[in-house]
């Protein structure tokens, strides 16, 4: 999840930095925010999706999965979604700053 979204961060960042020094923008895979961002969410999603079904099979009896199994994933889970809020917040916040930007 972060990964994706930082990676597409990153090459918009380098973008911009080739185009401040003059170089043109290499650029081999062009993905937009919008679609870095839905792959995102999809990623925060599968994690939960992933961490409920693990709780549910240990709470079934699943002789497959141990305890440690679905505490690990319910805390990758949280993490994601901590992580997703956060970058939801500074988004917005970026939005706001750039709106109330003097024309």
């Amino acid at each position: 999840m972060s990964v994706t979204l930082l990676r597409g961060v990153l090459d918009q960042i380098q973008s911009q930095a080739q185009q401040v020094a003059g170089q043109p923008s290499i650029r081999q895979d062009a993905t937009s925010f919008s679609d870095t961002l839905m792959n995102s969410i999809n990623e925060i999603n599968k994690t939960q999706i992933e961490a409920k079904n693990k709780t549910q099979q240990w709470m079934s009896g699943s002789s497959d999965i141990g305890l440690n199994d679905v505490m690990l994933s319910m805390q990758k889970s949280s993490i994601s979604f901590s992580f997703g809020m956060q970058m939801k917040n500074k988004i917005v916040g970026a939005y706001q700053e750039i709106m109330n930007t003097p024309v």
